[in-house]
């Protein structure tokens, strides 16, 4: 299994509050890389797009949450707007 494959099933098993961790981990990661890239730093250049395109996943996955959370909160709401026309 490559480690793209791994780092996104990593990401779908994260919940909203590790999602959120992982996520201001990895934007302080860019800002110390930009750091390091102006003092001439950095050695591999391609770490700049690895940790934008995780950031994209967990951006992505954070939305999905938030929808799901917001569906299934409308749902609830629906239940029960329905018991109380029954009643």
């Amino acid at each position: 299994m490559s480690k793209l494959s791994e780092r996104r099933r990593e990401i779908r098993a994260m919940n909203q509050q590790d999602a959120q961790h992982e996520l201001s981990d990895l934007r302080r990661h860019l800002f110390e890389l930009r750091l390091r890239k102006e003092r001439g730093e950095v050695k591999n250049n391609r770490e700049f797009s690895q940790v934008k395109a995780d950031i994209a996943r967990l951006m992505f996955h954070l939305s999905e949450l938030r929808n799901a959370a917001a569906l299934e909160a409308q749902g609830a709401l629906d239940d029960a707007a329905d018991a109380d026309k029954e009643k």
